[in-house]
């Protein structure tokens, strides 16, 4: 991965889902996006400070901030660390943490009683139904009694060596369990319940967007004018960087296919604007393989198996949160009936690696990318 010097004209990333080193592996403890720059420094009035953080949304999280001194940095750095965790306790569908109600406090309780629930739960879950409706009903957080079934199946391959794929017959009858219409929400007394007892909340692919779009809008209001976020496959900018005379940051796409060309480490790099968000969902990330077929973590609804239209598909656009929920509603749908959805929104742009290596992206993109030859 180190084999390609890449020298942008400010802080550089890789983005996208992390890359598993061969087939059944368990994801590597640092699957962040790679963190570079040149030697040009940050305005004389500002100083550069980075962190990270683990184990939180089962990725690395790093960010770096441009602050007048190190002391106003650990204060935003407490912040972002101390947020990181506490959304990670309250939107895991995992685990249970002592004093906390969260995601899985719902799913333990499907059927039988409804949960109180902090009002940063019950906003995600609400806006995930919204988002549901309004983004053609592809990602839907109460699928989650087929993605937990796959996700024993890929621990089994991963840890256990035991490979094999659930069965159709199995499948679907957890899907008859995956209506949004399960999830009741009780907006007054801050209340989610799960009317079908084997009915299981995924956040998977709205949590860590939506938290980090929240953490850097809370920065912001606390004066923070300049940083980026990473966490994961998902990226933040905070304002613009702070070097001289650069005004965009450069993120780069990963590629792929990077086991099999390691001396390609990107597909392409964009210079992203202020205050933008740019999210990557991926087949390379948590999958098993199973008679030559990969079989990774991203499901597609209409078929109750691993979408397989794109190896990775990435969106830009301001907020988060929206971008991390559409990268997986674009994944999972073909790219002729995802282009029409993201051209049907404003503000969004996208970007495809098809399973044929061919790349396509929206028209917004072209003036700020350079693809990798």
């Amino acid at each position: 991965m180190k084999k390609f010097i890449l020298v942008f004209l400010t802080l550089t990333m890789l983005v996208g889902c992390s890359q598993e080193k061969g087939e059944n592996k368990p994801v590597p403890k640092d699957p962040a996006p790679q963190v570079k720059e040149n030697a040009e420094s940050s305005s004389k009035d500002f100083e550069k400070h980075e962190a990270t953080l683990y184990d939180k949304f089962d990725t690395v999280i790093r960010y770096s901030l441009y602050t007048k001194s190190e002391k106003e940095f650990n204060e935003y750095s407490k912040f972002i660390n101390d947020e990181f965790d506490r959304l990670h306790k309250l939107y895991s569908t995992y685990e249970n943490f002592d004093g906390v109600d969260n995601a899985k406090t719902i799913n333990d309780n499907a059927g039988v009683k409804p949960v109180k629930v902090d009002k940063d739960l019950f906003d995600l879950i609400k806006l995930s139904v919204e988002d549901y409706s309004k983004y053609n009903k592809k990602t839907n957080i109460a699928f989650g009694s087929v993605t937990d079934l796959w996700k024993e199946y890929r621990d089994n391959a991963i840890e256990k060596k035991k490979i094999e794929i659930p069965s159709a017959d199995v499948l679907k009858e957890k899907n008859l369990h995956t209506s949004i219409d399960n999830i009741v929400l009780d907006e007054q007394n801050s209340t989610v319940f799960l009317k079908d007892k084997d009915s299981r909340l995924d956040l998977g692919a709205t949590a860590k967007g939506y938290a980090t779009e929240k953490i850097a809008q809370e920065v912001e209001k606390r004066g923070l004018k300049s940083g980026i976020i990473s966490a994961g496959g998902n990226v933040r900018t905070i304002g613009k960087p702070i070097i001289k005379g650069k005004d965009s940051w450069v993120v780069a796409i990963q590629n792929p296919n990077l086991n099999e060309e390691p001396d390609k480490q990107y597909v392409a790099i964009l210079k992203i604007p202020e205050t933008t968000s740019m999210v990557t969902s991926g087949d390379y990330q948590r999958f098993y393989v199973y008679n030559n077929k990969k079989y990774h973590h991203i499901i597609d609804p209409d078929t109750l198996n691993p979408a397989d239209h794109f190896k990775s598909v990435t969106i830009v656009t301001k907020d988060s949160g929206l971008a991390d929920f559409l990268s997986t509603t674009v994944f999972v749908m073909n790219y002729e009936e995802g282009r029409k959805l993201v051209d049907s929104i404003d503000g969004v742009e996208a970007f495809w690696v098809l399973e044929n290596n061919d790349i396509k992206y929206t028209d917004g993109l072209k003036d700020i990318m350079e693809l990798e030859q």
